[in-house]
């Protein structure tokens, strides 16, 4: 086989009408692999689970540039050892049945047909023929979400209609640039694999493998033991008793405990007064509010009241409380916007 490391390697920019370019300041860096330097490479890296080999036009080259390409690569397989070897998965693929036919007759090796145009629908009978050479089947992503202006238009029965005859169903061919995926996707990559995964299919085949990896290896969480595992509950605390307030509902008993000690935690809207800078005696925060809010109990500015609306004190009376007892001038509008005073016991 012809040697072509002369010749300089470039990039694939099949966007670049799109102005999409792939990694410009590397545009020239790779270099062309013979097979059989491939085949060494993928030998000799742990991470790579498989090749797959795309035999085309082999009919063209015999008869037009006497080249054996289906010969050429079965030699090269043997040389490099993978006609006894079950670690890396070979594939081989091509939308020419004779190659396929080629090889299963010499070798062992999964057999990929690819079907290198957009269809709608497939016979049986023609599925059959297909099985006859081919172990498994590479379609258009238009075979599996047809589209239109670059939207979908819905979903084809392929993919459910081979695997039903035993033949497991790839789709080609993924890319990253937003102007590959249809609108419907987002512009997003995983969300487009994601989709094709739902619809089915057994892989992929993609330009990004990178891409296709981190995909793959994004499932859902395992539940593990500190998922389940849960402190004992606490002991029940014992509830202070309740008095009646005389309108039909009934209120915590007042308590003389400051704020530190109280058993009661006031809501954010309990009977408090916001005194802005003035600084109070006996002075404590809010325990839910962090702005300088006044909190006392019961000999000082709150006492805990219910939620019925008739308990709510009037707003002039905490202004009174507030300025008799801290000596501070909160005005009518201070008592005007105070809030509604509610509390709970906890």
């Amino acid at each position: 086989m012809p040697y072509f490391g002369f010749i300089a390697a470039a990039i694939s920019n099949p966007y670049s009408f799109n102005s999409l370019f792939r990694n410009p300041a590397a545009q020239n860096v790779g270099k062309l692999m013979q097979l059989s330097d491939f085949l060494a490479f993928a030998n000799n890296a742990s991470s790579i689970s498989g090749i797959l080999i795309s035999i085309e036009n082999a009919a063209y080259l015999a008869e037009k540039q006497g080249l054996g390409v289906t010969d050429a690569v079965l030699d090269a397989l043997s040389k490099a050892g993978y006609n006894n070897q079950t670690a890396k998965k070979i594939m081989i693929k091509s939308s020419d049945s004779a190659v396929l036919s080629r090889f299963k007759s010499t070798s062992n090796y999964e057999l990929v047909y690819l079907i290198d145009e957009d269809i709608s629908d497939i016979l049986n009978t023609t599925i059959l023929e297909i099985r006859k050479f081919a172990s498994s089947v590479v379609i258009l992503k238009e075979s599996v979400f047809p589209t239109e202006d670059s939207f979908i238009t819905g979903e084809t029965s392929i993919v459910p209609k081979m695997q039903a005859f035993d033949l497991p169903v790839y789709v080609q061919l993924f890319q990253n640039e937003y102007a590959s995926q249809p609108y419907d996707f987002f512009s997003d990559a995983y969300v487009e694999i994601n989709a094709y995964y739902a619809a089915g299919i057994d892989g992929v085949i993609t330009d990004y493998p990178a891409a296709a990896a981190k995909f793959k290896k994004a499932p859902s969480p395992i539940l593990m033991d500190d998922d389940v595992a849960e402190p004992p509950l606490p002991p029940v605390t014992e509830r202070p008793p309740r008095v009646n307030t005389g309108s039909g509902s009934t209120a915590p008993e007042e308590h003389g405990q400051t704020p530190d000690d109280c058993q009661y935690q006031c809501n954010a809207v309990c009977r408090t007064v916001d005194t802005g800078n003035a600084v109070a005696p006996k002075y404590q925060p809010h325990p839910r509010k962090t702005s300088p809010l006044l909190h006392e109990h019961k000999n000082f500015v709150c006492h805990c009241r219910t939620r019925n609306s008739a308990d709510r004190p009037d707003p002039v009376e905490i202004m009174m409380i507030v300025e008799e007892k801290f000596g501070v001038s909160v005005g009518e509008s201070g008592a005007e916007t105070s809030p509604p005073f509610r509390g709970r016991r906890i």
